[in-house]
């Protein structure tokens, strides 16, 4: 099966979605596989995210959590079903909406899904401290766990994911940076491996359809 790469025009300003090259390369992985069978596209379609082929392997970085522990990624969610969103604690929109539905989702799974981790990886570093991150997640979910870090190890794990890079603009008239960052979710299944990719917006029923299959190891 072959990944497929879904725009998503709905995505604010303040978010970039991959550039033609990023873009290139992520449809490059999945070309070797060929076209994938009609059985396959029907199984495919009951998924809310795009099958990645071959499936992306979780970015080898030293993080920080928001209580200023360090967070060897690989090692701190081995064999987790794991969330990962990159974003900022001042985003208007975007963030603050996927974090509510994956909130949700959780709360509706409940026991269904055991050991669930949602990683939230503040990219604005001058603001996204440990504090802020502690007191943004907290009033979302008290179970999701903060991020921050070296610039260059962000930087190193939004290349390895194949993301574009963040930018921050200068203040404007607002009074605020423009932050602009990529709205792409991805879940690791307990394999360690990232077999699917998400839009920010997929729903929570969907999120609720998709995560225990994931977590049973199916994609």
């Amino acid at each position: 099966m072959t990944l497929r790469y879904l725009p998503n025009p709905e995505l604010s300003r303040r978010h970039l979605l991959i550039g033609s090259a990023s873009a290139l390369s992520l449809w490059l992985l999945g070309c070797g596989g060929g076209r994938p069978s009609a059985a396959d596209r029907e199984a495919d379609e009951s998924w809310a995210g795009s099958l990645l082929d071959p499936p992306f392997t979780k970015p080898d970085v030293q993080l920080t959590d928001f209580h200023n522990r360090p967070f060897p990624f690989i090692e701190s969610t081995r064999d987790k079903l794991t969330v990962l969103f990159f974003g900022y604690t001042r985003c208007p929109d975007v963030c603050p909406v996927f974090l509510q539905t994956m909130a949700a989702a959780r709360r509706t799974l409940g026991s269904k899904v055991t050991g669930l981790q949602v990683l939230f990886v503040g990219v604005d570093l001058e603001h996204d401290t440990p504090e802020a991150l502690r007191t943004y997640l907290g009033a979302i979910d008290g179970t999701f766990i903060g991020l921050t870090g070296e610039s260059a190890e962000i930087d190193r794990a939004i290349s390895e994911l194949k993301m574009a890079p963040v930018v921050i603009r200068e203040p404007g008239t607002s009074g605020g940076d423009d932050v602009g960052h990529q709205a792409r979710v991805f879940v690791f299944s307990p394999d360690n491996l990232s077999h699917r990719l998400y839009n920010h917006d997929v729903r929570q029923r969907e999120w609720v359809a998709d995560l225990p299959r994931l977590a049973r190891g199916g994609w």
